[in-house]
């Protein structure tokens, strides 16, 4: 990785934002690209025992965070910054029971595309009706970075959403930046929690959930609100917008890319469109479709990574310039619905469908490939620290990015108490494996391995790695853990 901080240092420069080493201010840390800034050296396994969290913040700390959203944690300066959702039911009795559950692909069997576009208007219909019967808040969280104690919280009435809106916060200046529910753009004093301003995205909104990360460059914050769209960073003003006059939607964050006229925006805008703007007026410099949607984009130099979540077109790499971009290369081995790949070491890491990939950078040649032990795992994104990767899902992957072969470092799951240890020290502490020699064994023995992994880290979540710390958002919390060699 250290060879990799001279483009780094140049890219965060240009922004006019110093960020420190140590810091994962916004959605893929520092840079927007999942790399983790002079990272100090890491342990390469877990001590026989695992490792106790630095501490955990659960619902004693920070009320209503179970069932809340998927934001991902952030880390800056002193604190940690968790962006939720909580619904309050404020109607006595219970509601009548729902006629118009989701309906996965496997259960539309014998239904036509118009059968099923009708159900879904139905159960949209049904679930706005449902929502009156609740009160919709969201919270901002502000924790003590060494000790996970509150700081302070920010508290604002919110509206209904088919889902939990999951936008990570945005730190800059002093400053954090959230999307809101109800296409609503807000701006809070770090120290404080105090609102600097809010403004209201033109639009209409129905029940939309999106998911969109800040970009701020500038002094000019940019997010995806059915459309890109930029505010004024100080007071909120709208700078310039551009409305998706179709419809399409997509949770992807924005990159930015610094082209030779100056900053760009780079964002997957629905559909499977791409679209490159200029930050300081929107104006359009490219677009292409090439299927890539919710994972966001990822610019390493003069590359662009896009992932599609079909492997008709798979990973693509191309290179930046002020016209077209050209297409370097295609790898269709894997794809995910909103996954964010990693680049490390020359070498591109993603997953997707339970395969896990190693892509050269300068072709697209696979190096390795290798299926990932875990129950459809997605959405949530790599990242990479001291030259390993990390996937945090149902447990905590580690592995050296290495183009040689998928070398793990870590398989690790977090029990209820917070440990963080190796899965074989698991199955000892519990007696896992004597249980399992029987068929009532078996039954018994998944009992007690859901029972003990209740509180393990939140699906489609991304961990934030800062000065060799994992900061990691479990079902019930956040929990963080000193990966770095001083631990030892």
């Amino acid at each position: 990785m250290r060879h990799q901080r001279t483009a780094l240092l140049c890219l965060f420069i240009f922004t006019a934002t110093y960020v420190q080493a140590g810091e994962w201010n916004q959605w893929l840390g520092p840079n927007r690209n999942g790399i983790a800034i002079d990272s100090p050296a890491l342990i390469e396994s877990l001590p026989e025992r695992g490792i106790k969290p630095n501490w955990i913040a659960n619902e004693n700390t920070i009320p209503g965070i179970s069932s809340s959203g998927w934001a991902s944690p952030i880390v800056t300066e002193d604190y940690v910054l968790l962006f939720t959702h909580k619904k309050t039911k404020t109607i006595d009795g219970k509601l009548p029971p729902v006629k118009f559950p989701y309906l996965p692909p496997e259960k539309r069997t014998g239904m036509t595309d118009e059968e099923y576009k009708q159900y879904e208007v139905n159960r949209r219909d049904e679930q706005q009706r449902r929502a009156k019967s609740y009160r919709y808040d969201e919270f901002l969280y502000c924790l003590h970075r060494k000790s996970g104690k509150l700081v302070w919280s920010n508290e604002h009435s919110s509206v209904y959403t088919r889902f939990a809106q999951s936008a990570s916060p945005t730190v800059n200046n002093g400053r954090v930046f959230l999307q809101s529910a109800g296409r609503l753009a807000r701006c809070v004093d770090l120290n404080t929690g105090k609102e600097i301003w809010s403004t209201q995205i033109p639009g209409e909104f129905r029940d939309e959930y999106l998911q969109s990360s800040f970009l701020v460059v500038r002094n000019i914050a940019i997010t995806l609100s059915r459309g890109l769209i930029a505010f004024d960073a100080d007071n909120g003003d709208i700078l310039w917008q551009i409305e998706n006059e179709d419809g399409k939607v997509s949770h992807c964050s924005p990159a930015i890319w610094d082209s030779p006229d100056g900053p760009v925006v780079i964002c997957n805008i629905g559909g499977g469109d791409t679209k490159a703007v200029l930050a300081s007026t929107g104006e359009n410099v490219w677009e292409l479709n090439v299927g890539a949607n919710h994972s966001s984009p990822l610019v390493f130099e003069d590359k662009l990574i896009l992932y599609s979540s079909s492997r008709k077109n798979g990973l693509l790499c191309f290179e930046l310039n002020n016209q077209a971009p050209k297409q370097l290369w295609q790898y269709r081995g894997v794809a995910d619905s909103g996954s964010t790949p990693v680049i490390s070491n020359g070498l591109v890491f993603a997953q997707g469908e339970r395969r896990l990939a190693c892509v050269d950078l300068s072709d697209g040649r696979e190096q390795w490939m290798t299926m990932l032990d875990m129950n459809r795992p997605r959405y949530s994104s790599l990242i990479s620290a001291d030259n390993q990767v990390f996937y945090g899902f149902d447990g905590v992957l580690a592995f050296k990015a290495s183009k040689k072969e998928f070398t793990p470092t870590m398989r690790a799951k977090i029990d209820r108490d917070g440990l963080l240890a190796d899965e074989e020290v698991f199955r000892e502490k519990l007696g896992i494996n004597k249980l399992e020699r029987t068929a009532e064994g078996q039954i018994e023995a998944e009992k007690l391995w859901n029972r003990q992994f209740s509180n393990g880290p939140l699906v489609c979540t991304t961990p934030a790695i800062a000065d060799g710390v994992l900061f990691i958002r479990l079902k019930h919390g956040i929990a963080c853990y000193d990966l770095s060699s001083r631990s030892q």
